[in-house]
């Protein structure tokens, strides 16, 4: 088993959950109403990316004016909190990358919350709707704040 693959697994159980990475090596949870998606390296060992859709593109693709909202956002990490905001096929994604070394699941679950929130932050900041979730909750307590998975 993998660092990547304990590390998942910890927090699954911190949830109260079975957590595993499916077999392209992604796992997914729901934190403040938004799908964090995450995946480790290709060792497994040394990284981990979550991310999670702000904004998907309507038919006729993001306007002009949402695109220099979001660049602008992004400009010295000062809106997005050190994370990375970026494009991908029709969405509008942030990202943060965190060492796998003494990470633990505890530290891993507080960082993806922050994530969290500053992805709704944002959106809100870019006027973007918030994703819901389909999926079934449960929840951990963080010193008073909420994880949903």
């Amino acid at each position: 088993m993998t660092t990547y693959e304990k590390l998942i697994a910890e927090l699954g159980e911190g949830l109260g959950i079975d957590l595993s990475p499916d077999s392209a090596g992604f796992a997914e949870i729901v934190a403040e109403d938004r799908v964090l998606t995450m995946r480790a390296d290709e060792t497994g060992e040394n990284e981990i990316m979550a991310f999670t859709a702000i904004a998907t593109a309507p038919e006729e693709g993001f306007s002009a004016e949402m695109l220099k909202r979001a660049l602008a956002a992004n400009l010295f990490g000062r809106e997005v909190v050190g994370h990375h905001l970026g494009i991908f096929a029709d969405s509008l994604i942030l990202s943060a990358t965190f060492p796998l070394a003494n990470l633990t699941s505890e530290e891993f679950a507080e960082r993806l919350l922050l994530l969290a929130r500053v992805a709704g932050r944002l959106a809100e900041s870019l006027g973007t709707p918030t994703p819901t979730s389909e999926s079934d909750t449960f929840a951990l307590s963080l010193g008073g704040d909420i994880l949903q998975v």
